[in-house]
């Protein structure tokens, strides 16, 4: 089995064409932090030498960039003044772009119609009407007609599993790439209504299993995988019951387990998951794109891994169980299921005589034709938003790609960090040195980022002064949130609540005025659908606190309440939150900090 993860970007840049070369990504450690605390901001380091590379080619681009146009770059930024909001909704619309299916799988698949082969990577695989197409994901509607396009006749037939609306909400916004001719082959089920397992989903697992396991040896199998999957194909072991299935995956979520944790029981819980995909279309070839929504791009986490090769773990599902005191509130079928299959691998390795290399083996015959492929992820998105940044006059960089963390906590952290570069502005612009300035530095260590990505952010500030253009710093990776509350809203609005709770207080507390501190932080799904709202996220700027200011809004009232998205409708008639209906992709969240440059000689943090 290969797992590859592959980048290629291609950036237009006011007609300069700027090609990142096919960059691979083995993160040799994805539990590797620069954080501290509750959220998590991984970046570069010493021993994550592909990653150190990636970032800094990314900054590399834009400071090239920024210098080739730097006299045309003074002169536009010294005759304009940017508009910050608009201009971020734009950097992540661009971004979002970037990570639609056709570039992503274009990139990747290399089809020869002359002699009917399709290379992906090292393989090559021989096309003759045996092209047979499953998937299941936010994303596998727009994935699955550019492989019916690219490969044609050749495909004899398919099945997707795809979300409740995503149809209607894509249809105004997308051109036909994102929607399966009319003449398809492939069947598309419509499922996960409330973003729960249904009989729709169960439905369409089933007719998926019944395809792949009638392959034969010449047959070729794409699986299209995205975020969402594990609910599209709900596929539970008999005698286990969809309605069984959908409480135990409640009761994980209710009693803290993680999506480790969630993927792990639903692995050997389904028929399809952990592997079971490939092992039912054996022995046919397997051919699995996934675009990653997870941190690291572990494929076998995305759709909880159909084929990816996974050991049954049942001893550690109850422990899991255990741990959370449910293992007495799943249903019993469950429980059941997991003690026989912990059982039988007990009775099996007491009677049989354990050897490595032969256990390998044996392991890498039954997966030698399976091969996964990341084909999108974050990076992209981030590569993409670095350019278009850079296209509208930013200085530009990117702080993490895997960022991670509690909403709120992140809000509060891009709160101290927007204070940090205004300060830095001011330093810049020739004040004395300001002893809170090393405190402020100190309490984004505690919070999570490095200092020598503080000090990366400071030396950036500094090159942006000295040409004149306003920072646009950009992160991208999983926010998470707990919800005790019984508001209205998602993790990517809660973020920037915090962020305005932050900024807001340290606004007044220096009794400095918001109208002239311009800054714009933004936070959004990358799907389009930000918690159980049809909104994207939002976005904060200096406008939408001097409205708090004058309404008198109980903003601490509203994040305790879990209520970001009904503050966001009372501060300015809803016009601070954004909506781009479902994209048709998903690489997890997006967020995006723009401080401008101080119109005066400084912000006056003293």
């Amino acid at each position: 089995m290969t797992i590859i993860n592959t980048s290629k970007v291609l950036f237009w840049s006011r007609g300069l064409a700027i090609c990142t070369k096919s960059l691979r990504l083995f993160h040799s450690c994805h539990s590797h932090k620069i954080i501290n605390i509750s959220t998590r901001l991984n970046t570069c380091s010493e021993s994550n030498k592909p990653f150190t590379r990636k970032t800094s080619a990314s900054f590399f681009l834009c400071r090239h960039y920024a210098l080739t146009n730097k006299q045309a770059s003074l002169t536009n930024s010294k005759e304009q003044e940017l508009d910050l909001k608009p201009d971020a909704i734009d950097i992540f619309k661009s971004a979002i772009r970037a990570v639609r299916p056709k570039a992503m799988i274009e990139n990747v698949l290399l089809y020869n119609r002359i002699s009917s082969t399709l290379k992906v990577q090292d393989r090559c695989y021989t096309i003759n009407r045996n092209v047979f197409i499953v998937g299941f994901g936010n994303a596998v509607l727009g994935m699955a007609r550019v492989v019916e396009d690219m490969l044609g006749e050749h495909v004899v037939t398919g099945i997707i599993s795809i979300p409740l609306g995503l149809q209607e909400e894509i249809k105004d916004a997308y051109s036909n790439e994102m929607f399966l001719a009319p003449d398809t082959k492939i069947q598309v089920y419509v499922g996960a209504s409330d973003n729960e397992v249904d009989e729709a989903g169960h439905n369409a697992s089933k007719a998926i299993h019944g395809l792949v396991s009638n392959l034969v040896e010449t047959d070729v199998l794409i699986v299209l995988c995205s975020a969402g999957g594990s609910t599209l194909c709900p596929s539970p072991h008999p005698p286990i019951t969809l309605k069984e299935l959908h409480l135990t995956t409640e009761l994980l979520w209710q009693n803290g387990a993680n999506v480790k944790e969630m993927n792990i029981i639903r692995k050997n819980i389904e028929m399809l998951k952990g592997g079971g995909l490939a092992l039912a279309a054996r022995p046919a070839k397997v051919l699995s794109l996934v675009l990653s929504s997870v941190i690291g791009d572990t494929a076998d986490l995305v759709a909880s891994g159909p084929t990816c090769l996974t050991q049954p773990t049942p001893h550690h599902c109850l422990e899991i169980l255990q741990r959370l005191a449910i293992i007495d509130k799943v249903p019993d079928n469950v429980r059941k299921f997991l003690e026989r299959q912990a059982k039988q691998i007990n009775i099996a390795k007491a009677q049989t005589i354990h050897d490595p290399l032969q256990a390998k083996a044996e392991r890498d015959a039954i997966w030698q034709d399976v091969q996964n492929i990341v084909v999108g992820n974050n990076s992209i998105a981030c590569q993409a938003a670095i350019v278009r940044a850079s296209e509208l006059g930013y200085f530009p960089l990117i702080l993490t790609t895997v960022l991670t963390g509690e909403a709120r906590d992140i809000g509060f952290l891009f709160a101290k960090l927007t204070k940090f570069v205004m300060m830095c502005f001011d330093r810049r612009a020739g004040l004395e040195p300001n002893p809170e300035l090393s405190m402020l530095e100190l309490e984004l260590v505690r919070g999570g980022i490095r200092k020598k990505w503080i000090n990366h952010i400071s030396n950036s500030v500094d090159r942006a002064h000295n040409m004149n253009k306003d920072i646009c710093i950009i992160s991208g990776g999983e926010i998470d949130i707990s919800v005790s509350g019984a508001g209205v809203g998602g993790k990517c609005m809660e973020s920037a609540l915090a962020a305005a709770i932050q900024l807001y207080e340290e606004f007044r507390v220096k009794e400095m005025n918001v109208a002239e501190s311009q800054m714009c932080y933004l936070s959004c799904d990358s799907d389009g659908h930000d918690g159980v709202t049809k909104m994207a996220g939002a976005v904060i700027d200096q406008s939408l606190l001097e409205l708090v200011e004058d309404k008198k809004l109980d903003m601490a009232e509203h994040l305790k309440n879990n209520d970001s998205y009904n503050f966001f409708m009372r501060v300015n008639d809803g016009k601070n939150l954004i909506r781009t209906n479902l994209t048709g992709t998903n690489i997890m969240d997006m967020v995006i900090l723009m401080v401008q440059r101080p119109k005066e000689k400084k912000y006056q943090w003293s």
